[in-house]
């Protein structure tokens, strides 16, 4: 359940938009502070209210009590996942409304919204607009509420470090209840989704107790829930269902079907890792018949965490077929997770480009209007020009440096994808053979010893048949993690392809080399495939050679290995040659 690229929760892209107190808006004829305590602490009664007031004559409404009605609707049509509803009328609210703090908040939920329904680049370029200038009189409170939307679609990027720097800049002590618990809540989301905490984990669990007494119950609930994977993370199964059991009469009075499910999710992990197979079962079984739920389409998050918590269960209560299907089902969610979150990176760095753009097109145009007012007065005409170009420089500048920024954090990345086999992590084959060429040189020019060990995973073709190839990859997995627990740090393991690993002995002759290469055997042998509700061995054969032996080539120290290899698999497998 641990770093799962994230994925962005339907619930959050709502309450973003409605978290702060109504005084900074316009005063109206709408009850106002029934909608946003109506919104925070009973979803239900909220679309019940916004819908009555829609039904109604609008008589003797103002044209303000109008849109700011329709902003409601807006947000009611969010939580029924009416999307075009919503945009409908939050763009109705942008383009119409005279009271800025409404027209932010419009902006507000439109980020949200644009962002679960996956148009990424409008999500970042509305968000982008909260630094305009109509919006420099909006209360600093109200301000926030676009620190967390965009910290939030941050979140659903994957950017967790640019998403918890937003956060940081709330001043949480002059804020209202609402933004504060809100705000908790990303925190607690960007805590258990990357291991970044923003705050410790007992402080978040202080700050919500005072978020259930303030009445703030949605995002104190979602809060819970976060602490409760973070607990799980920590393999403290027992922590978790205390807090969840505490709070199960609060989620169904609440009737939101995103929290609701995800409650049930979080429970089954909890029950099927404290081993308590009853409650498990029973868990399962409530938490299969809510898999039609409209929250399964709506969050890619709550849909991984029921299927991991269902896959969980049925191990525990050893269906395999059960766990099998629900670990396809997993899979097949988190790849379309993973593409999201890939597709909003990307559309973010898009959307900050053509800000800057926007930005350097309107300094040229503010630079040509100057002219012309100032064409009669060639003296003040020319200064104000150097300091425009001065600007366009600077804006220049900083583009180039951003551009260069993002290049040089992407340059990294590409190597360490190139550097790493990406199934075990350990280096791939085109890394481990330009180290073994460096290191072949090196050695060869010093007189120094070195060791080299090739070897394979015996009849791992008949695990990827019998078992399937998610068995195979994790069979693959704990290989090559048991294998790197054998090594020294100055040693080095690689993945040649499909089952063979090659590894590099620094400062080794033929005795130690095969002493560690039968400590390699030995820790593959000893993988328990019961973890995986399995029961078959997992051994390899290893060749070894070494440098000095092989007059410091490649060529030959491979073909030596390989050889020695061959004669372990003829020799009945699960062996290190030469023997000694």
């Amino acid at each position: 359940m641990k770093n799962w690229l994230s994925w962005f929760d339907v619930l959050l892209m709502a309450i973003l938009a409605g978290i702060f107190m109504p005084s900074a808006m316009a005063a109206n004829s709408l009850d106002v502070d029934t909608f946003e305590s109506l919104f925070s602490s009973n979803t239900k009664a909220f679309i019940e209210h916004v819908d009555k007031l829609s039904a109604e004559p609008a008589l003797g409404w103002s044209a303000q009590d109008k849109i700011t009605l329709a902003f409601y609707v807006g947000r009611a049509a969010i939580l029924r996942s009416d999307y075009a509803v919503a945009e409908s009328s939050l763009l109705k609210v942008l383009n119409l409304s005279e009271d800025l703090t409404l027209k932010y908040r419009a902006v507000v939920s439109l980020v949200n919204l644009h962002q679960h329904t996956g148009n990424f680049y409008q999500a970042f370029s509305y968000g982008l607009q909260f630094s305009d200038e109509q919006f420099v009189e909006v209360a600093d409170e109200v301000k926030a509420s676009g620190l967390m939307a965009m910290a939030l679609a941050l979140m659903d990027s994957g950017l967790y470090d640019e998403s918890a720097n937003l956060v940081r800049k709330i001043q949480l002590e002059k804020v209202s209840a609402r933004v504060r618990c809100a705000a908790l809540y990303l925190t607690s989301q960007i805590a258990y989704k990357s291991s970044v905490f923003v705050k410790p984990l007992e402080q978040i669990k202080t700050d919500n107790e005072q978020c259930f007494v303030e009445n703030q119950m949605l995002y104190a609930l979602l809060t819970d829930s976060a602490i409760s994977i973070i607990y799980l993370n920590q393999h403290q199964p027992e922590l978790a269902l205390d807090l969840l059991q505490t709070k199960n009469a609060a989620v169904s009075q609440l009737g939101y079907d995103n929290l609701t499910l995800m409650w049930l999710a979080i429970r089954a992990s909890a029950y099927a890792t404290h081993q308590n197979k009853t409650a498990a079962k029973d868990s399962a079984k409530q938490l299969e018949n809510s898999l039609h739920s409209k929250a399964m389409e709506n969050s890619l998050e709550v849909a991984l965490l029921a299927y991991q918590g269902l896959a969980a269960s049925y191990k525990l209560l050893g269906d395999q077929q059960k766990v099998v299907q629900y670990l396809e089902l997993y899979q097949h969610t988190y790849q379309k997770a993973n593409n999201r979150q890939m597709t909003a990176a990307l559309a973010y760095y898009a959307a900050l480009m053509q800000a800057a753009q926007r930005k350097q097109e309107i300094s040229l145009l503010n630079q040509q209007t100057r002219q012309l007012q100032l064409e009669n007065d060639l003296a003040m005409a020319e200064s104000v020009n150097n300091r425009l170009y001065l600007l366009v420089a600077v804006t220049l500048l900083l583009l180039l440096v951003t551009v260069l920024y993002r290049t040089h954090r992407s340059g990294i990345k590409l190597k360490e994808r190139v550097t790493f086999d990406k199934l075990t992590k350990v280096f791939s084959r085109d890394h481990f053979e330009d180290l073994l060429a460096s290191s072949l040189n090196q050695a060869q020019s010093q007189q120094q010893k070195l060791g080299f060990v090739l070897f394979d995973l015996d009849h791992f073709k008949q695990v990827n048949d019998n078992y399937g190839h998610q068995t195979g990859d994790w069979v693959l997995q704990q290989a090559a993690t048991a294998a790197q627990q054998c090594l020294r740090k100055s040693d080095a393991l690689g993945r040649i392809g499909g089952e063979e690993f090659a590894i590099l002995l620094q400062d080794c002759d033929l005795d130690m080399s095969r002493a560690l290469a039968e400590s390699v055997r030995q820790a593959i042998e000893d993988i328990d495939t019961a973890l995986i509700g399995h029961s078959f061995n997992v051994t390899a054969s290893l060749g070894v050679s070494t440098a000095q032996d092989c007059g410091y080539s490649a060529r030959k120290l491979f073909s030596s290995a390989d050889e020695a290899l061959y004669q372990a698999k003829q020799r009945g497998r699960n062996k290190v040659m030469p023997e000694v």
